[in-house]
């Protein structure tokens, strides 16, 4: 048996509690700034309500209902552009985490491999080259679809830009 083992598992177990801790920050975090937006939100609605419900004569809140439409729009342009913000950080910060726990992992395996392979039997050096190129094809792969992932979420977020963009614009010009 390997004397390290112990020591290796209290530190897998103490990176593992601190990836769990960061996550956990993570999620809290995201929850208390959706808290907030949605705060912003309300106080946002009872301002309008009230300002429509102060209208002196009827023709005046019928002026008044009739005029926030572009207004409605920006806030809810504001609303989902807050919520996108919140959802893209959390992505960042998932995916920061996640990729430093698979290289973690990558790490903990490749020092497994080298220490097995060094206390291979004579004669099994083929199994252990066909096991190296089994784990480096293995992180390769990783590679790849961490790339193309990317590439969709940068593709998904340039079109969501676009899109705000372009009602922003089409808003502006209806109530222009």
């Amino acid at each position: 048996m390997n004397e390290w083992f112990p020591e290796q598992l209290a530190a897998a177990q103490k990176a593992n509690l601190e990836a769990f801790y960061g996550v956990a920050n993570l999620a809290f975090e995201g929850f208390q700034k959706l808290t907030e937006l949605n705060v912003q939100a309300v106080k946002s609605a009872l301002g309008v309500t009230h300002a429509l419900l102060s209208a002196t004569d009827p023709q005046a809140f019928v002026s008044q209902q009739a005029a926030p439409n572009g207004v409605f729009a920006e806030r809810a342009q504001s609303y989902y552009r807050g919520l996108y913000e919140i959802a893209v950080k959390a992505h960042a910060d998932l995916a920061a985490i996640a990729g430093a726990q698979y290289e973690a992992h990558n790490r903990r395996v490749q020092t497994l491999f080298d220490d097995v392979s060094k206390q291979a039997p004579a004669g099994s050096e083929a199994a252990v080259v066909a096991l190296r190129k089994l784990i480096d094809s293995n992180s390769a792969l990783y590679d790849s679809v961490n790339k193309s992932v990317r590439q969709a979420v940068n593709m998904a977020e340039g079109s969501f830009e676009a899109v705000l963009s372009h009602t922003s614009k089409a808003s502006g010009a209806t109530t222009g």
